[in-house]
């Protein structure tokens, strides 16, 4: 009855405001005895009550909606209510007395938090929203059991806790008629919330850019990161005998903003003034213009489409430093598909905003969540709290769909910032529409700026569901730059050798080439064939030729020192052959004379003939476009691949019958546009859809309203009479979802030189401080590879573990600095 009343007679404007200080007298009534964590090296005591004042505050700080504080406050000060039970208590004493010799134990202490509420407001829309949040801050729960039917409230209602004991105790140290209060502003505030997505919903109409049931699961993982965020903060904080970290205050961001802009325009000007005053240079300086104007504009979602070599990597730049200081955005975040196009902007964005430690490089994990090491995670992770952050796609679409915690914990970093997602088009088209929705909830309900860069977007067409709202054009149409930037000839050789070529086809095709052209750039499907296409290069080359090859096999430091002499070789006109995968077809400043590229989808065709005769150094340069033989790629289980190439094929062929219906070339915008067509043709599910490999649905259905859950819950139940109102599956949809198939599932750290070797020796140097660890980890992101499971299982004893840290090191016999990462160990000697 409490509930009803609470729920059903609601006034004010649910504005909450207490000072801290004030809080801790009025919330917490008492100090108590009861432990929330103990520090096995020191034995030290953190109470209950400590624990959620310190949590409730950093929710509070790190919240990035105003709407949402009075929930997450509410959930703060209720999600580790259940250490309060006798069970839990007895287990942190025998910590304390017993150190590491204590009993191992697993107590449900996530329960109690949405039975408690539950026992005030009953079962209402606020106390599942809550409870969702609480239930799942250790790990993501499915609001309906996909097998059984049963709802995760019946399960924690069903838990066998200390729950009367845990009730009494919590609210002798928890002023209840403070948490009714916060309560009562946070209902109000979720009626606001749901009103909001509602007109948001029906002002679409029949474009259809999303569900109500979607966004609301957007905000329930939104409020979910405040929580994880805030709890593993002051846990950290308390373990480590430190103060909750300051945030960046908003005048020390405009200061931030400032700075960076006057670092990059004095920056811009100096490339201007040292350039030559060529027409493509000042085609590319109209288009900043026009980029430095919208920023002026309080839009959120634009396209910028520009020919490659336009400059829209700095163009994106300088609309996002004025636009995050016009607005008081609190981020900038440049968003990148390949390690290849990070690591070179990242270094291009700190020279330009003029003060590296504003900018964040956060493109792998060394790390892997393992709840023994739990601590050492949180000391030396980061949860993106710096102005700019330069990051992959991985990274970015994991921090929106990934089940891991570490991925949810960035999400509330998004809000009220400026995403820069450059090279768009290379981003897994299985997923759009999830992409889509996430683009959407971002730009409409979180203050967030979103821009899509590319030089071939992908159409924006309807799709039956699931669109974008509202998406414009920052410098207008794309073909008004075409010909100013055209410099190359793309020709068809696809026919060339029947079946395919094979290593030694493509070989002596590209000799013949660089015969002609004295540079030239390969780029293959796959890292096996690029290494077979290089090995059987280097059997034909002469010594007289520089022959490099590129894959992801490859470290980061690796890569970019490959970059950088083959930079300088075409520079100094010396004959240059490069073998590489897709990692170097996108964002990357080197010009060949002639390019190949293996078959694949029409985007990436023309992405790599940016690679070729970049800066106009001949008339015009050459991009053949070949087709390798089945079993030299092995395309198999690379479905995105191979329906982008039988899209391209159709492409090619209907142009090879009437070449003027694509304006005479094969990278025209209508060749472009009919290539988007062909390969979003409906077949089956969309290939824009994320199918799921549990249920016969997908993912958008599994993270909106959830048919087979529902379903389920009615067979169960007999009838959808007392069906949760949120019934998302975010457990099974966050655990199927990886941004690519062959994404790595394992990283390794390579001791490619003795800037590795001692980053190593401080991680094995249990005395090392928290600060040289750090700088350690930051300092290995340049030298880790990615794995799967089965190449890090087969490698077996090449690899070990450094002792209490989830780092594992490769032995240097395993890499090659031409060819990267082997599985065979290179100079063994047997001794007989």
């Amino acid at each position: 009855m409490c509930g009803v009343l609470l729920m059903d007679n609601v006034y004010g404007n649910g504005v909450i405001i207490i000072d801290n200080d004030k809080r801790k007298q009025s919330a917490f009534l008492q100090n108590d005895s009861y432990l929330a964590h103990v520090v096995l090296k020191n034995r030290t005591t953190q109470s209950v009550s400590e624990h959620l004042l310190g949590t409730m505050e950093l929710a509070e700080k790190n919240c990035p909606l105003e709407i949402l504080k009075n929930i997450v406050i509410s959930e703060a000060l209720l999600h580790d209510a259940g250490k309060l039970s006798e069970e839990f208590f007895e287990y942190m004493d025998d910590i304390r007395k017993n150190g590491k010799a204590a009993r191992r134990r697993t107590i449900d202490h996530t329960s109690a938090g949405g039975r408690i509420l539950e026992s005030i407001i009953g079962v209402k829309m606020l106390s599942e929203f809550i409870s969702t949040v609480i239930y799942s801050h250790h790990g993501l729960q499915d609001n309906i059991d996909m097998e059984s039917g049963v709802t995760l409230f019946e399960k924690r209602r069903e838990r066998e806790i200390e729950f009367e004991t845990i009730q009494q105790r919590y609210f002798e140290i928890i002023d209840k008629n403070l948490l009714i209060k916060y309560l009562v502003a946070a209902h109000l505030d979720l009626m606001k919330i749901l009103r909001h997505i509602d007109d948001f919903v029906r002002s679409t109409g029949k474009r259809d850019c999303g569900s109500r049931d979607f966004y609301l699961g957007m905000y329930e993982r939104l409020a979910l990161s405040v929580l994880i965020d805030s709890d593993w903060t002051d846990t950290a904080c308390f373990c480590q005998g430190e103060p909750h970290p300051d945030r960046i205050t908003e005048e020390r961001m405009q200061e931030i903003w400032w700075e960076s802009i006057a670092n990059f325009e004095d920056y811009m000007n100096c490339l201007t003034d040292s350039g030559e005053k060529s027409p493509l240079n000042e085609y590319r300086n109209k288009i900043s213009d026009i980029c430095f104007q919208a920023a002026k504009e309080e839009r959120n979602l634009y396209r910028l489409t520009v020919p490659t070599g336009a400059g829209k990597t700095f163009s994106g730049l300088r609309f996002a430093l004025h636009h995050a200081q016009k607005y008081h955005k609190k981020h900038i975040i440049y968003v990148a598909p390949y390690n290849s196009i990070l690591e070179q902007n990242a270094e291009d964005i700190r020279k330009a905003v003029g003060n590296g430690d504003f900018v964040l490089e956060h493109h792998c994990n060394i790390f892997y969540e393992d709840e023994n090491r739990e601590m050492v995670y949180k000391k030396l992770t980061e949860s993106w709290d710096v102005p700019i952050i330069v990051t992959t796609a991985v990274q970015m679409l994991n921090t929106l769909f990934s089940g891991q915690k570490s991925s949810i914990r960035r999400m509330h970093n998004l809000c009220n910032s400026v995403i820069i997602f450059d090279e768009v088009q290379a981003f897994p088209i299985r997923g759009t529409e999830l992409f889509n929705l996430a683009v959407n909830f971002l730009t409409v309900f979180c203050n967030t700026t979103v821009i899509l860069c590319s030089a071939t977007q992908p159409s924006l067409a309807s799709l039956k569901e699931n669109n974008l709202f509202d998406c414009i054009d920052m410098v207008g149409p794309s073909g008004r730059y075409v010909d100013a930037f055209k410099r190359v000839e793309i020709e068809d050789k696809t026919d060339l050798v029947h079946g395919g070529m094979q290593p030694e086809d493509i070989s002596e095709f590209a000799l013949e080439s660089f015969q002609e052209y004295g540079s030239v750039l390969i780029i293959v499907n796959t890292t096996k064939c690029a290494k077979m296409v290089y090995e059987e290069l280097k059997r034909s080359c002469s010594e007289e030729c520089d022959l490099y090859h590129l894959s992801a096999r490859m470290c980061p430091k690796n890569r970019k020192d490959e970059l950088e002499a083959i930079k300088q070789n075409l520079k100094d006109k010396k004959p240059v052959i490069c073998v590489s995968t897709q990692l170097i077809e996108a964002g990357v400043n080197l010009s060949f004379g002639c390019v190949i590229r293996s078959l694949a989808g029409l985007d990436s065709i023309v992405q790599a003939a940016g690679r070729c005769n970049r800066h106009k150094e001949m008339e015009i340069g050459k991009v053949y476009i070949i087709k390798m033989a089945q079993d030299a790629e092995r395309l198999d289980r690379l479905y995105d691949i191979r329906r982008a190439q039988e899209a391209a094929e159709k492409v090619l062929y209907y142009f090879k019958q009437d070449p003027e219906d694509y304006e005479g070339s094969i990278d025209s915008e209508r060749s472009v546009t009919a290539y988007y067509k062909e390969y979003f043709h409906d077949l089956g599910v969309a290939p824009t859809k994320y199918p799921s490999r549990s249920c016969e649905t997908t993912l958008e259905e599994l993270l909106g309203r959830n048919e087979p859950g529902r379903s389920q819950f009615k067979r169960r139940h007999g009838s959808r009479e007392g069906e949760p109102r949120i019934c998302q599956a975010f457990a099974t949809a966050g655990k199927e979802y990886k941004v690519i198939d062959e994404e790595a599932e394992m990283t390794v750290v390579i001791p490619y030189d003795d800037v590795a070797e001692k980053a190593i020796y401080i991680l094995e140097d249990r005395f090392a401080s928290l600060f040289d660890q750090k700088k350690a980890v930051q300092t290995l992101q340049q030298y880790s590879v990615g794995l799967s499971e089965y190449l890090f299982k087969k490698l077996g004893r090449a690899i070990h573990k450094i002792d209490d840290m989830a780092i594992n090191v490769l032995n240097i016999d395993y890499y090659d600095r031409k060819e990267g990462l082997l599985e065979e160990p290179r100079n063994r000697f047997l001794n007989f």
